[in-house]
């Protein structure tokens, strides 16, 4: 099932790595790596807890626990603990995810008290639930089904919340269906999500389609990759809750109708200097320089392989990891740290389906 390009020379030098992935062909659940961050090698992978469709993942920042969606019939939202030295996962409990098709989740640490907030796609709501101090999760304490449509009537006939972003207490849910990345408030204490009076939601351009979302390191501004139109928009948390530029994905002349390209995936360097996102159908990276807060396009390169839905830079900056979910394969780029160009490498694995890498807290 898997195939290695390069293996991880030194343990002290590498890092703990899951996947999350779909189970319709044959990966069968949560799997770990571990990848060399000295020389972007990555390990075999080995599946470390079998269930269906474990399609996103989420570390808590501090401690070793892991927290999965699960797509069934039914929504399941699972807490595990981690064992750092190999990777096995231990369950701790799961919790039934109210609403349909849950696509992503984020971990919100507070020493008031921890929470997991939870994007259904398929009915377009937010779900959040406390996290207990064994790292057990608890009954659910919110659940808000937005409302609306946008003009794409082939995927915007209603809400889909694709991604949810955690901000102290602020939250921000993107849904792109309505255009629009919706803000809440959460309570720490309990959990609960409420809508802000004074909070300005961003609205995006009709039929953008609005997917996930980056923070620039000041938290000035905001850039949203947009699924439907193949575009970065950027706001001023400072000025308006509208976009004050949108830029294309794509490279100058591709076309993004002709190629039936959806963008997928946007990350910030840790540096705050470089923007990446996504392409499938295209299947290419895009690499942005941040100028004075706006992007500008550098390259855009193969991905690899066919589809990224996903991809994550390693901890160090030094290297970036793509999903490419129909070609089963993680592929390895190093990153030029002064251009923040993606330098394609020999390294990956093979993995049916991948749709997310996680790095645990080694």
């Amino acid at each position: 099932m898997f195939t290695k390009s390069g293996s991880v020379a030194n343990e002290t030098d590498s890092l703990r790595l899951f996947i999350g992935t779909y189970t319709q062909q044959e990966s069968r659940g949560i799997y770990t790596s571990r990848f060399n961050s000295e020389h972007g090698t990555l390990e075999v992978p080995r599946l470390v807890w079998e269930c269906d469709n474990p399609t996103f993942l989420a570390l808590h920042p501090s401690k070793p626990y892991l927290y999965a969606i699960g797509k069934f019939p039914t929504g399941m939202l699972r807490a595990f603990h981690y064992n750092k030295q190999d990777g096995c996962l231990e369950l701790l409990n799961e919790q039934e995810i109210p609403g349909q098709g849950p696509c992503h989740l984020t971990i919100c640490p507070s020493d008031a008290g921890d929470a997991v907030i939870v994007a259904n796609y398929g009915s377009g709501s937010v779900a959040s639930f406390p996290i207990l101090n064994d790292g057990r999760i608890g009954t659910v304490a919110s659940h808000i089904t937005h409302t609306g449509s946008g003009p794409n009537t082939a995927r915007q006939q209603t809400p889909h919340v694709h991604g949810v972003y955690s901000d102290g207490s602020t939250i921000a849910a993107v849904d792109l269906g309505i255009d629009r990345v919706i803000y809440y408030h959460l309570d720490p204490a309990t959990a609960k999500l409420s809508k802000p009076a004074d909070s300005a939601d961003l609205q995006l351009a009709p039929g953008a389609g609005p997917r996930h979302l980056a923070v620039s390191n000041d938290k000035r501004f905001i850039y949203v990759i947009n699924e439907l139109d193949s575009t970065v928009s950027v706001f001023d948390r400072q000025t308006s809750p509208h976009a004050i530029r949108s830029v294309s994905t794509l490279a100058e002349g591709k076309n993004a109708a002709e190629l039936d390209n959806t963008a997928a995936e946007i990350a910030l360097h840790p540096s705050g200097n470089f923007l990446y996102v996504s392409n499938r159908g295209d299947d290419s990276i895009a690499v942005f320089a941040i100028e004075t807060g706006m992007p500008v396009l550098i390259q855009s390169i193969s991905s690899g392989g066919k589809t990224p839905r996903f991809f994550c830079l390693d901890p160090t900056g030094q290297f970036l990891l793509a999903c490419n979910q129909d070609s089963g394969n993680v592929c390895v780029f190093a990153v030029n740290q002064t251009t923040g160009t993606l330098i394609p490498t020999d390294q990956y694995i093979h993995v049916f389906q991948p749709a997310c890498l996680v790095f645990g807290n080694d």
